[in-house]
């Protein structure tokens, strides 16, 4: 009798010290650096580690956190965040940062850290959701964006466009005070009108987006298919949509199968 007590004492000591373990392991989870992978380069676009030195920015470079990236009136460049949060296009006349780009897995989930610097220019983002602990921002002079998961298009002048999911932005005013607003699935905020409004389809255009769509239909397409005419020097990256429909759309706003063009998700 007193053998099985002893058995199941031990037993008991190893099984909370195991636990133990797992949990001072999860703890010193390592914070890892993450890198940005460039998937395409449209014209001119630099890089820069030090924000002095320029080279040209080159398909399939690796780019790490501190790097600053520019383009040109007439280039766009696409990158992959990896577990940073998918995918990035640094549109036209823009100069970005990547601030922070780190991630720890804790075994349980996976946290990132993601901040970019958005000097000038637009920036438009596709973000899977993340975990509740992890940051995405991306910060200019006018305005903080926090993105959990979702489409935008955020210009360094503080305008915010969301085609899906939800961003939570705090603007600076010129009184040195702040507003903060939630701007959700097919709305545009302003810094300097402080106002959340309903986008429209020009707002929505460059994302995949549609004013008229149901949020989660339309998806983004994968950001390094860009459609950019370098012999006009067309300054816009035109993001061809692919419909994806839902369960729950009827057929009849569907059009026969054909998927819409322009960005929209229904009639």
């Amino acid at each position: 009798m007193n053998s099985f007590r002893t058995m199941g004492g031990k037993f008991a000591r190893l099984t909370v010290g195991a636990a133990l373990l797992a949990l001072a392991s999860a703890s010193q989870a390592a914070v890892e650096k993450g890198t940005a992978k460039v998937l395409t380069v449209q014209g001119s676009a630099e890089v820069s580690t030090d924000g002095t030195t320029w080279t040209a920015l080159r398909r399939g470079e690796s780019l790490r956190e501190g790097v600053v990236i520019r383009t040109t009136g007439t280039s766009a460049a696409d990158l992959d965040l990896g577990r940073n949060g998918s995918r990035l296009r640094v549109m036209p006349n823009s100069t970005v940062a990547l601030a922070s780009l780190s991630y720890e897995d804790t075994g349980l989930e996976t946290v990132v850290n993601t901040q970019i610097d958005l000097r000038q220019g637009r920036v438009l983002g596709q973000v899977h959701k993340l975990s509740s602990a992890s940051k995405y921002e991306v910060k200019s002079t006018k305005a903080v964006s926090t993105i959990r998961g979702t489409r935008y298009d955020i210009s360094s002048e503080g305008k915010v466009v969301v085609a899906e999911g939800a961003v939570v932005v705090v603007a600076f005013r010129e009184d040195g005070s702040t507003v903060t607003r939630v701007v959700n699935a097919n709305e545009t905020f302003t810094a300097v009108s402080g106002v959340v409004t309903p986008a429209t389809e020009s707002d929505l255009s460059d994302i995949g987006g549609s004013a008229s769509s149901v949020p989660g239909i339309v998806a983004l397409p994968p950001l390094q298919s860009a459609d950019f005419d370098e012999r006009t020097s067309i300054d816009r990256v035109l993001l061809p949509t692919d419909v994806h429909i839902s369960r729950t759309q009827p057929r009849s706003n569907v059009g026969g199968g054909t998927a819409p063009t322009g960005g929209t998700g229904g009639e």
